[in-house]
């Protein structure tokens, strides 16, 4: 099945580092946090390198390559085995944030530096001709379907990891984030000049969204209300993962007529899940935590907000806050909470992440005794 024996040999040793009864601890752990229920110590995720010994690759060599995919997905859960931090081991099909376009047609451009994007139709007679086309279908096999027979199948020759590696479902985005992968720039002004294409092609994607979750999710035999997601991380209230990252270029007047609705239908067949988007989204958060449904968020430039200022906004709403941002009112977010603060889990990502595994054994312990970290220099 494996056709390098160095792939071979890494599977190996994961296998031998698995600890089943820390992972199980780590999955209550998770599920309390998402619940608002007490927590034993604040759970937290530990980004750091790749070790050396474990085989990756660049984002290219694994468009087509079943096996480069799948080994560099899997490095999460080796860097997790040596850490031994509250991470899942978890493992998607990693092609970027194309899947659901390219079921439409929309052509993808594929880097390493820029992993993949949508070429976008760019016309408004185009889009009008993929909207009267509707949802595509499903049924034909995809190279989506290939990888996650394939982390399956390997998966399934070893007693640990076949146990608790959880194969998830590939990138879905979220209603608008598809539309403007679908279109291009262009809709940004098309929400103006062509207000009515633009729900039409809303109501799509939204249908589209739902769709191919719930065929991903049959496929893989996981539950429509929970699951499992990137970063090793548990869906405990809610079944999907849901971005709005092109919603950020727009105004709260614009989303709360063309972007929050939609999310709400596309999350209601799940129960639910997690929100996340980039860049600064301060001006429509209130809209994103009123959203029905969304029962996690999580922001990939954090710094644009305070944690406890946050903290709180997400406790008022029910709302789990996947934090990847600054510390240093930790300790203040601890003595405010009389303890640890539930409805929170800890991820140290990009300008947070840890050096290396012995910096990440060391922020690990800062973490959970509410100490700041060191934040990276661009």
């Amino acid at each position: 099945m494996l056709k390098h024996d160095a792939h071979k040999r890494a599977l190996d040793r994961l296998e031998s580092l698995v600890d089943v009864k820390h992972l199980a601890r780590c999955e209550r752990l998770q599920e309390a946090a998402w619940a608002g229920e007490a927590v034993e110590h604040l759970p937290a995720i530990v980004s750091f390198p790749t070790p050396p010994e474990w085989p990756t690759y660049p984002f290219t060599p694994t468009w087509d390559d079943l096996e480069a995919n799948f080994m560099t997905g899997l490095a999460h859960a080796y860097g997790g085995a040596l850490l031994k931090d509250d991470r899942l081991f978890t493992i998607s099909p990693d092609r970027g944030v194309v899947t659901i376009p390219e079921t439409f047609g929309v052509p993808s451009v594929v880097t390493d530096q820029g992993r993949s994007m949508s070429e976008g139709l760019g016309s408004l007679e185009a889009i009008e001709a993929l909207i009267d086309r509707g949802v595509p279908d499903l049924r034909p096999r995809t190279v989506v379907d290939e990888l996650e027979d394939f982390a399956r199948e390997v998966l399934g020759q070893y007693e640990k990891l076949s146990q608790v590696v959880h194969v998830f479902m590939a990138d879905t985005q979220g209603p608008f984030d598809l539309a403007a992968l679908a279109w291009g720039h262009g809709i940004l002004t098309a929400l103006y000049d062509h207000p009515d294409t633009v729900h039409r092609l809303l109501d799509l994607m939204t249908e589209a969204y739902i769709a191919y979750s719930h065929h991903r999710k049959q496929r893989l035999g996981e539950a429509l209300t929970s699951g499992y997601h990137c970063c090793g991380l548990k869906l405990a209230r809610g079944g999907v993962h849901l971005s709005d990252d092109s919603a950020v270029l727009c105004s709260a007047e614009i989303y709360r007529e063309f972007i929050q609705p939609y999310n709400a239908r596309a999350l209601a067949p799940f129960a639910g899940g997690w929100l996340h988007f980039c860049g600064n989204g301060n001006h429509i958060l209130d809209q994103m935590l009123a959203t029905r449904g969304v029962n996690a968020i999580h922001l990939g430039n954090p710094d644009h907000c305070d944690l406890l200022e946050l903290y709180g906004r997400c406790r008022a709403a029910g709302t789990c806050l996947m934090w990847s941002g600054s510390l240093d009112r930790a300790g203040e977010l601890r003595a405010q909470t009389g303890g640890h603060p539930t409805g929170l889990i800890v991820l140290t990502e990009n300008r947070y992440q840890s050096r290396d595994l012995k910096t990440a054994l060391a922020d690990l312990e800062r973490i959970r005794t509410y100490k700041p970290i060191t934040k990276a220099p661009y």
